[in-house]
């Protein structure tokens, strides 16, 4: 994101961003500085030989520059807040913060500094201080927060603006270029979530969730952005696989529309993994694209699918065959959320994560195993979880976004779960159940190909039952049935059945073409 710094002089713009950029590893720009550097002289001597006109055509035009980088703190000089194209260039991708301090103090500030500014050369410079902030006092208000400076040191004032933003939590980045986010996880998130949707400057605002989780969270959640002049539009969904299709999409689509929601609107995906997949999908195809932001709240989702910009709906002949590739702009992941998640539906969510142990990560496997009771008592040891999980997920999409290669490994375990998922009509099992079934059906079918040890096979399928997941698939499932779905399953080509199998813990390959006796073989 963009840090931008404003205020009048002396209430500690310079300090208070290198003490920012300095703990966060941004970027630093000077607005001031850079000017000097250009013109190759003092603020001071431009003003003089040059004037103010001249002055302010200039910030402008390094304004517009600056404002175009991502994880920068920006101190600007006191009077750019004048100039409406410059606000509207630095609150772009970013969130402002008003530096505040009492003139006295701005006074004292400004004479310990040693030089003169061009705006304090009067008789009385306090009384030009009061006319000035007096002047200013609406414009410095357009910023979107503002933090007192008087009585605290600029090491001081930078913790308290991390805090507020959020960014004293764990962070995770995606790296997609031009399209790259972030993914915040920690503790009281939903308090920061107002704020940190101003930095895209939305028209409108929509909360699409559900009927279970919306209630239990609704009070924090209107606080938080109302606090920020944020009125939403509630859209709630049922609860449940068999509702994320095309008529509830064409219901939010109707929804948005109706409340006269444009392209610089912003969607909140507030929920488990339905919700976040049909949020999704409506904002990529909404206007054909507008802004989501995925707030996660079930295990599952904040591990996986709410990262990656995988999005899409079902269809009674198969799981998320109508979709799009389409990134987040932000991911913001609250663990207590997880407190009031169901038992059933928190292990669900530890399929997932017990997946990214198989594929990449033999260390973070034997971690799983070894720290159940942490894990299960929400202690650190879940954001930890959550972390590297998201960290895995990341690697592997910020090298392959739309899975021409490298990202089918995060498929382990769903080629089979997806099958099961469809023949029981997506109303029988939780999706991590039949991922967790997928995944044990997967290892034994490796080692009847001669790729994974058998003893290995056993420790994925005790890892999975360690955590109260079914490891079987019913035996009352057609054979038949479950491959005809993996048949039309996206990851087939040509009619022939993609699997990732694993080679060991932590390692996959992906196989091409399975025959259908091989597969028959792990089935019921």
């Amino acid at each position: 994101m963009k840090i931008v710094l404003t205020g009048f002089m002396g209430t500690g713009k310079t300090s208070v961003g290198k003490a920012l950029s300095h703990e966060l590893g941004y970027e630093f720009v000077d607005t001031d500085v850079l000017i000097e550097k250009r013109e190759g002289m003092a603020i001071s001597l431009i003003f003089k030989k040059k004037g103010e006109n001249y002055f302010r055509e200039v910030e402008e035009a390094t304004v517009e520059e600056v404002s175009r980088r991502s994880r920068v703190v920006i101190a600007t000089g006191g009077g750019i807040i004048k100039n409406k194209k410059n606000v509207d260039n630095l609150g772009r991708r970013g969130i402002i913060i008003w530096l505040k301090a009492d003139p006295g103090i701005i006074l004292k500030r400004v004479m310990l500094e040693g030089g003169k500014r061009p705006l304090l050369d009067v008789q009385e410079p306090l009384d030009e201080i009061n006319k000035l902030l007096s002047e200013r006092l609406t414009l410095y208000q357009q910023a979107d927060i503002s933090v007192d400076t008087n009585y605290i040191t600029p090491r001081e004032t930078a913790h308290e603006i991390i805090e507020l933003l959020g960014l004293d939590r764990q962070e995770v980045a995606v790296d997609l270029g031009d399209r790259s986010y972030e993914i915040l996880i920690g503790s009281r998130m939903l308090e920061r979530l107002g704020l940190r949707l101003k930095e895209f400057r939305p028209t409108k605002v929509a909360i699409v969730s559900n009927k279970t989780i919306f209630p239990l969270y609704k009070d924090i959640l209107l606080k938080s952005l109302r606090s920020y002049n944020i009125e939403p539009e509630i859209l709630l969904i049922p609860d449940g696989e068999e509702y994320k299709d095309l008529l509830w999409t064409y219901n939010l689509h109707g929804e948005l529309l109706k409340a006269k929601f444009d392209r610089q609107s912003v969607l909140v995906a507030f929920g488990g993994g339905v919700v976040g997949d049909i949020t999704g999908f409506v904002a990529a195809t909404f206007m054909r694209g507008i802004r989501c932001v995925q707030v996660p709240t079930t295990l599952l989702s904040q591990v996986d699918s709410s990262v990656g910009g995988k999005t899409g709906v079902n269809h009674p002949l198969g799981k998320n065959m109508i979709g799009a590739f389409y990134q987040p702009s932000l991911v913001l992941i609250d663990i207590d959320t997880l407190k009031t998640l169901p038992k059933r539906e928190f292990l669900s969510g530890m399929a997932e994560v017990i997946k990214y142990g198989v594929i990449a990560d033999s260390d973070f496997f034997d971690f799983l195993k070894e720290e159940k009771e942490k894990i299960l008592s929400f202690s650190d040891a879940i954001i930890h979880i959550i972390r590297r999980s998201c960290e895995i997920k990341a690697d592997v999409v910020s090298q392959d976004e739309q899975e021409s290669g490298l990202r089918a490994i995060l498929n382990y375990g769903h080629t089979i779960g997806h099958a099961v998922e469809t023949v029981t009509g997506y109303k029988k099992l939780l999706h991590g159940e039949a991922v967790a079934m997928g995944m044990c059906a997967a290892a034994d079918l490796a080692v009847s190909m001669n790729m994974l040890k058998p003893a290995d096979a056993v420790s994925i399928r005790d890892l999975v039952e360690l955590y109260n997941l079914p490891s079987a698939i019913p035996s009352d499932l057609n054979a038949a049935d479950m491959i005809e779905a993996m048949a039309i399953d996206k990851k087939a080509m040509a009619g022939k059945l993609k699997f990732v199998l694993p080679v060991s813990i932590g390692q996959v390959k992906i196989v091409e073409d399975v025959s259908r006796e091989m597969i028959k073989g792990v089935l019921p």
